[in-house]
């Protein structure tokens, strides 16, 4: 593998600042199982999973150390509270991802970072970080919980917030060992068949190997997509086996511009369903938007759990107050204070601004 003369030059540089600044280092496993040499207080993190930025203000309480992330992270931010939470964000640059998750190391580079984060199916990306000098932390997708858990546990461990992650990933587990307590008697013919769209207008269904199985069956349904095989975003099907399947709700993530209404009267082309149960029940709904998208693992996990299950069960939930948990969270996990116009926001986002996988 040949690296630019001028990106060796800028790693020698970066490594030399920094043994000129005694840095000193710590080891951490990242969810590859290897240990990688990081400094102990990293100054400049740039982050190439999407997921990550949010969950590191949530650890770190501010953004200030984010120099770079993923212009996916980037939209979800400018397009949520996060902008008001942590307006530093807004001014991260994003210019040195090729695509995907391919990165140009010249610009990388000019970023001066003491750590990167990049996902792990990125070998050679990583691989390219690594030969400039860079230390390379890799994360890992695949099962939603240990995705969670790894996230927070890599982060406490590199912001020297172990108590922190803790507290979030404690409040997750109670809210989730609360709602299966409440639902472990419903009989299968009492839960909801249930289907995520990870995007509505290319009728990309989540089966068994995405995140809507954690999702739905921890929330008292089930995945009539499950007996597909698929990434976190999906697959797409056709309108036939949505037709077969005839889900009893739908959900529509915030990775695509889709609402309710997109689907209650037929507004996407070539499509009809107006013949599915969810659709002509009018239980379609749109995943709400908070400190990040609430699809995928973020700090505010615990929130997804709540508003599911009381999106799923009714009846059973009619003790959960969303806009009040809402409220509650975001004071006592990032110290702010919503406002009434903020939780309309998140429950029913934008559609003009969110973002769509392409």
């Amino acid at each position: 593998m040949r690296i630019p003369a001028m990106c060796i030059a800028a790693a020698s540089l970066l490594g030399l600042a920094g043994a000129a600044l005694g840095d000193s280092r710590v080891p951490i496993e990242d969810m590859r199982g290897k240990t990688v040499s990081v400094p102990a207080e990293p100054k400049r993190i740039v982050s190439i999973p999407v997921v990550m930025p949010p969950m590191l203000y949530a650890v770190d309480g501010t953004g200030q150390r984010i120099v770079g992330m993923h212009p996916v992270t980037k939209t979800a931010v400018q397009n949520s509270v996060l902008a008001r939470m942590a307006p530093e964000l807004l001014a991260v640059p994003t210019g040195f991802i090729k695509g995907g998750f391919k990165v140009n190391i010249e610009e990388l580079l000019k970023l001066k970072p003491d750590l990167v984060f990049q996902i792990s199916p990125e070998k050679r990306e990583i691989e390219k970080m690594e030969a400039v000098g860079l230390p390379v932390l890799a994360t890992d997708s695949g099962d939603f919980y240990n995705y969670y858990t790894g996230y927070l546990r890599i982060l406490g461990e590199v912001l020297g917030k172990k108590e922190r992650a803790e507290q979030i990933r404690a409040e997750f587990d109670a809210t989730l060992a609360a709602i299966k307590a409440k639902t472990k008697d419903i009989k299968p013919e009492d839960r909801p068949k249930g289907l995520i769209l990870f995007n509505a207008e290319r009728r990309m269904a989540t089966g068994s190997g995405s995140f809507a199985n954690y999702w739905l069956l921890n929330t008292g349904a089930t995945n009539v997509a499950a007996e597909i095989k698929t990434s976190p975003r999906g697959a797409t099907v056709s309108m036939e086996q949505i037709l077969r399947w005839n889900p009893d709700i739908i959900y529509i993530t915030n990775f695509s511009k889709n609402v309710p209404a997109d689907l209650y009267e037929n507004r996407i082309a070539g499509q009809d369903w107006s013949a599915v149960k969810a659709v002509k029940e009018k239980r379609v709904y749109k995943i709400p938007l908070g400190q990040y998208r609430w699809y995928p693992p973020s700090a505010d996990s615990a929130l997804m759990l709540k508003w599911m299950a009381a999106t799923n069960h009714p009846s059973l939930f009619a003790d959960v107050d969303i806009r009040a948990e809402i409220k509650d969270h975001f004071k006592r996990i990032y110290a702010f204070d919503l406002s009434g116009e903020d939780i309309d926001r998140i429950l029913k986002p934008d559609p003009t601004s969110d973002w769509k996988w392409n």
